[in-house]
């Protein structure tokens, strides 16, 4: 008995013409997912040191340099700028990786059939 060969899942099938897409998909799911995660990283990280330093340091956060700005406000500039700097090189990154993948899904997407000219019984509403 023979045992047909196992799939990736990625392979295009002949069932069904989406299915040409799942790799685009995949990567397009993986390439997102990787660039939020950094970006959730980077700005907790940041988060949680801020707010292990006021939980153990409060006091040093009210006080900063002779007649300069508290240490607390330093720190709050310091986590809106890395707010600002990772958002951005997020959008940048999805550009540059997932808009490309995106627009080659929608490509594809537009040459297949809807579903109301495979049955043309679905765009009427009329049960066969």
């Amino acid at each position: 008995m023979s045992v047909p060969p196992r799939r990736s899942g990625n392979e295009p099938t002949d069932d069904h013409p989406l299915d040409a897409d799942a790799g685009p998909l995949h990567v397009l799911h993986r390439t997102h997912t990787g660039a939020r995660r950094r970006f959730l990283a980077l700005n907790g990280a940041v988060v949680l040191v801020t707010a292990l330093l006021s939980g153990t340091a409060g006091e040093l956060f009210a006080d900063g340099p002779a007649n300069g700005m508290p240490l607390g406000a330093a720190l709050g500039a310091l986590q809106l700028t890395v707010l600002l700097l990772t958002s951005w090189w997020y959008d940048r990154a999805l550009r540059r990786d997932a808009d490309p993948l995106a627009d080659r899904i929608r490509r594809r997407a537009e040459h297949v059939p809807h579903s109301s000219q495979l049955y043309p019984g679905l765009a009427t509403g009329r049960q066969r």
